[in-house]
């Protein structure tokens, strides 16, 4: 894939590196090219200086011939413009926009931009653990509504196969993990006490999976 990001923050960096490494062919646009020196000595891409909304510096990027492109600024307007221009201008088929505000995000998401805010996710994150009370795995899926929960598995709780838990409420088991393998959920498995349960919910329903999981 052909990939343009704008700004080298360390989002940016780390973002513009990972893809360089695994083969990808990246463009990282900063108006201040001091940020370039944030790359890695992995990172095998191009670096154009210049402001990320600018079509000519968008040109300069290879943005006519990109697959995807990231507006990863500490500005929430700037990457919001950048990611319209690449998506109204140059129909750029995947084009993602940081966007700190909540509200931002919402609005532009509801016109059809796709949004990432960091804000939310974080958030929703730590009201989990909160709610939840303990150190497991939280992921927030892009859209803020759908979570990844890790939770362990005891006797207590009234099933005994990965499809009995899910008919307990609605969530779906995506792994078991047992003595350090995970593995896909399948509806007939067995489940042991001190399992590990990968579930996806919609965050509305944390109050809920904690009466199940944590009496």
């Amino acid at each position: 894939m052909y990939i343009v990001i704008v700004g080298c923050g360390r989002l940016g960096s780390t973002l513009a590196t990972r893809l360089s490494r695994e083969g990808n062919d990246v463009a990282i646009v900063d108006r201040n090219p001091d940020n370039f020196g944030r790359l890695s000595d992995e990172f095998n891409g191009t670096t154009v200086p210049g402001v990320g909304f600018d079509s000519d510096v968008l040109r300069s990027a290879g943005i006519e011939h990109a697959d995807g492109f990231a507006a990863v600024t500490e500005g929430d307007n700037m990457n919001i413009m950048a990611a319209q221009v690449a998506k109204n201008i140059f129909k750029v088929p995947m084009v993602i926009a940081r966007v700190f505000d909540p509200v931002k995000g919402e609005t532009y998401r509801a016109l059809g931009l796709d949004t990432v805010c960091p804000t939310t996710s974080a958030a929703n994150i730590i009201y989990s653990k909160f709610l939840i009370r303990n150190e497991d795995t939280h992921f927030v899926l892009p859209g803020d509504t759908i979570e990844l929960v890790e939770v362990r598995y005891s006797s207590r709780i009234m099933a005994r196969t990965v499809a009995e838990a899910e008919a307990l409420d609605d969530f779906k088991v995506i792994s078991v993990t047992r003595d350090g393998n995970t593995t896909l959920a399948k509806p007939g498995d067995v489940l042991a006490e001190g399992d590990r349960l990968m579930l996806a919910l919609h965050i509305s329903d944390l109050p809920r999976l904690k009466a199940i999981f944590h009496r």
